[in-house]
């Protein structure tokens, strides 16, 4: 099966919010705050998928290769987002407020610092065990707290050795203001949530993001992409190094693999799990939905087990397109050390 770029890349090329928070700092005033707050971390939301390492050498599955890169891009603009959010927080709490809301501590309205046209709002409420934040914007110029809208919000607990939290993207708002669009030739749409609970004496950590009426298109020079998801993105690493990985999204996989799809929307799925020491099982899925796709043979299914290096053991497609790549398929099932879920 041919490589193509993860369907994920395109999160991170979409996802400048993360970076653009950095132009809210520079603006807050100088004045002493020194607020109890706690603040999210990149490793609340990194992902580590049994890839670190491995050798060279040796053939690596495809499901395993696209399952990896998907976990390389999603590390990429998820931790950016949330590592950049917890700095420009923790930085406005040593600096005192423009104004107060109840317990909510607000700073701004002020205008973009490197000129763009956008107004920035933060709403920031927290103690030394919680922290919840707003990040809001409206056109430059804007004083009205009234007219600026919702993008990013999110918050996180800390009891003892165990940091919870979440965090809301909406895309829509972000949408609105084009000198935020770092991206070229992608528009997106609807919304992302992320959610997480870490043990960080363990080592134990979920992640879930749930896609709510998110969409991704890309408008390019010989062809149209788009891709959609009303799903969810789940990611468990126990405290001794197993873990699970399940990803599943509508799309047009046109050119992957081996241009077997056309134009239509089929839905992909990929699931991984490995064992401590880091041997495993990939499984991916090219399905029709509600009768609407365009593969070559139908419904496409792919198989994977690999060992401690991630060198594949097994490797089984459907058996219409493995005809297609002959000696694709070896190995055999008994080989695997794991069943999927």
């Amino acid at each position: 099966m041919a490589r193509k770029t993860s369907p994920l890349t395109v999160l991170r090329a979409g996802l400048g919010a993360g970076l653009l928070l950095t132009a809210i700092a520079p603006t807050s005033g100088c004045l002493f705050g020194g607020y109890d707050g706690v603040f999210l971390e990149a490793e609340d939301v990194s992902l580590e998928i049994p890839s670190d390492g491995f050798r060279a050498d040796g053939a690596k599955g495809d499901a395993w290769w696209l399952i990896n890169q998907t976990a390389s891009d999603v590390n990429g603009w998820v931790t950016t987002a949330v590592e950049t959010t917890g700095y420009v927080v923790e930085f406005l709490n040593n600096h005192r407020e423009s104004d107060l809301d109840g317990t909510w501590r607000i700073y701004g309205p002020f205008d973009d610092h490197d000129g763009r046209d956008v107004a920035w709002l933060v709403r920031i409420n927290g103690t030394d065990l919680d922290t919840s934040f707003e990040f809001l914007l409206a056109p430059r110029g804007t004083t009205d707290t009234d007219e600026f809208v919702l993008m990013t919000e999110g918050n996180l607990s800390v009891e003892d050795d165990i940091r919870s939290g979440t965090m809301h993207i909406d895309f829509d708002t972000i949408e609105m203001y084009p000198d935020l669009d770092r991206t070229l030739l992608w528009s997106y749409g609807g919304d992302i949530n992320i959610d997480f609970e870490r043990d960080v004496a363990s080592g134990e950590k979920t992640i879930n993001i749930d896609f709510d009426e998110f969409v991704a298109e890309r408008t390019g020079y010989l062809d149209d992409d788009h891709f959609e998801s009303d799903e969810t993105y789940e990611y468990h690493r126990a405290g001794d190094g197993a873990g699970s990985f399940h990803l599943a999204l509508m799309g047009e996989w046109d050119t992957w693999p081996y241009g077997w799809s056309g134009p239509e929307q089929e839905r992909m799925e990929l699931d991984m799990v490995w064992t401590p020491t880091n041997e495993g099982r990939a499984y991916g899925t090219i399905t029709e939905v509600e009768g609407v796709g365009d593969m070559l043979h139908g419904d496409l299914s792919l198989d994977e087990c690999f060992d401690s290096a991630g060198d594949l053991t097994y490797r089984a497609l459907s058996e219409l397109y493995a005809n297609e790549v002959p000696g694709y398929n070896f190995g055999e099932p008994d080989t695997c050390v794991v069943e999927l879920p």
